[in-house]
């Protein structure tokens, strides 16, 4: 029964973190394009970068999960978290700027990654 709860819960996040993105990013478009595309201040990388985070996101996602079905093991979706957790960030820093939520989710996603690391090396 708590292998069920753990699987659950780690599901549970990984819909949350892709929820999460997707929402932030459609957000981030909203808020700078209200018009066409000649009224956007920003590039169009930017908008690309915008509307292909949570699609990489669900790919990185979507992977992690198939190879822990494949393993039947937990650690290679826990380490996909972390992948995207990171990458989030960095995306973040790239369009926008470092702070103090930058490095909240840099030091989740070491602790996820390390966590993932740690189950697959069987510590």
């Amino acid at each position: 029964m708590r292998r069920w709860l753990t699987v659950l819960a780690a599901v549970a996040g990984a819909l949350v973190l892709l929820s999460g993105i997707t929402v932030a990013a459609l957000v981030g478009l909203n808020a700078e394009c209200n018009g066409g595309a000649s009224e956007c201040p920003r590039s169009d990388a930017y908008r690309y970068t915008l509307l292909m985070t949570p699609i990489a996101s669900a790919i990185v996602l979507l992977a992690g999960a198939a190879w822990g079905i494949r393993t039947r093991r937990l650690w290679p979706l826990v380490l996909a978290e972390a992948v995207v957790l990171a990458a989030f960030a960095l995306v973040g820093v790239a369009l926008g700027g470092a702070g103090i939520g930058t490095a909240g989710l840099l030091v989740l996603a070491v602790l996820l990654g390390g966590s993932a690391l740690r189950r697959s090396a069987g510590v």
